[in-house]
């Protein structure tokens, strides 16, 4: 019975099916074993054995086969096991063509289901400790059990808790607080002994046997459940650390970085102190300057860059033009006015 062949969420489905007091299930399809050779001898033997024994029990008849069937001698045994073995070979050929079948299937998902459920069972209870205290109700139905059995002698058992409770509805709150108070002080008596045990060696050793308990009915769940176990990867001893580089010591000393105190104290400011409503609307505002910008730009269509270049370059080029224009213009206004020097100079001489 593997758990990788079957669903299981349909085993778990079945696994809650079983209650507190589940017996383990029986296949009723199966064909049935076959007797062993002490039983088939038994059964032949055994009325000779209770007309010996008149009144005597079950255990006592089967002592007395047990008895006689080591007694005997091999050839009185001889019939008996022949036959045992022709209805074992028989048996295991029946089984062999069940097991094919689906009906032995589902009782093998129902066995798995109640293995399964057999490991969720809880420890047993420590007997060593203290008994926990009443509530109220229950000793004021103590006191009252005797008086309502008295009174009504042909009542069942769950008639009578029936009566309690109605009785102890009809309390007033004084006649009921009397019993609280009382539960309360026996409830206060129970923790202080229950202190004092739990620090006992019998509580300790109570204890190891309940985790020692839940631990292997966990292991035994998770193997039927074909749940495995990772096993953890060794931590790796810390090494020394390593000397940094020339070239990563230059790097830091080129870039000096901020100090630890300010990064730290920064990420406190931005963490304590929240953004102000003013940094918030400045900053819709600007989205919005955005947005409007962008709008207006998809709006005008823009000149192709061919165009924009052209532009550009006529524009550098009548103001080359203009440029030379003005300095030819200074070059012959400066021989003019030598030409008419020269000749004022001629006149007076």
């Amino acid at each position: 019975m593997v758990a990788h062949e079957f669903d299981m969420e349909e085993v778990m489905e079945i696994e809650h099916t079983f209650g507190k007091g589940s017996k383990k299930p029986v296949d009723d399809n199966a064909p049935k074993r076959n007797l062993s050779a002490f039983f088939l001898w038994a059964n032949k033997m055994r009325p000779q054995v209770m007309k010996k024994h008149e009144g005597a029990s079950m255990a006592i008849v089967g002592k007395e086969l047990a008895t006689m069937w080591k007694k005997a001698a091999a050839s009185e045994k001889a019939p008996f096991e022949k036959k045992a073995t022709a209805d074992k070979n028989t048996y295991q050929a029946k089984m062999e063509k069940y097991q094919k079948t689906g009906n032995y299937k589902k009782h093998q998902m129902r066995m798995l289901a109640w293995k399964i459920h057999a490991t969720k069972k809880p420890f047993r209870k420590d007997e060593d400790a203290p008994k926990r205290s009443l509530s109220a109700y229950m000793l004021y139905a103590g006191s009252v059990r005797a008086q309502v059995v008295k009174e009504n002698p042909d009542l069942k058992v769950t008639e009578v808790m029936k009566e309690q409770s109605a009785m102890w509805k009809a309390l007033g709150d004084s006649d009921r607080q009397k019993w609280v108070d009382k539960a309360a002080a026996e409830k206060q008596k129970y923790n202080t002994k229950l202190a004092r045990y739990m620090k006992t060696s019998d509580y300790q050793k109570y204890v190891e046997e309940r985790d020692a308990y839940k631990a292997e009915m966990k292991t035994k769940r998770n193997k039927l459940m074909g749940i495995k176990k990772r096993a953890r990867t060794p931590t790796k001893a810390k090494s020394a650390p390593k000397s940094p580089s020339k070239k990563k010591a230059k790097r830091r000393s080129r870039t000096p970085k901020a100090s630890k105190s300010r990064s730290v104290s920064r990420r406190r400011r931005s963490a304590k102190s929240p953004k102000s409503p003013k940094r918030r609307s400045r900053q819709r505002r600007a989205e919005k300057k955005k947005s409007r910008a962008a709008k207006r730009r998809s709006r005008t269509p823009k000149a192709s860059k061919s165009r924009t270049k052209s532009r550009s370059k006529s524009r550098r080029s009548s103001a080359s033009r203009s440029r030379s224009a003005k300095r030819r213009s200074t070059s012959r206004s400066k021989s003019r006015r030598k030409s008419t020097s020269r000749r004022s100079k001629k006149t007076s001489e």
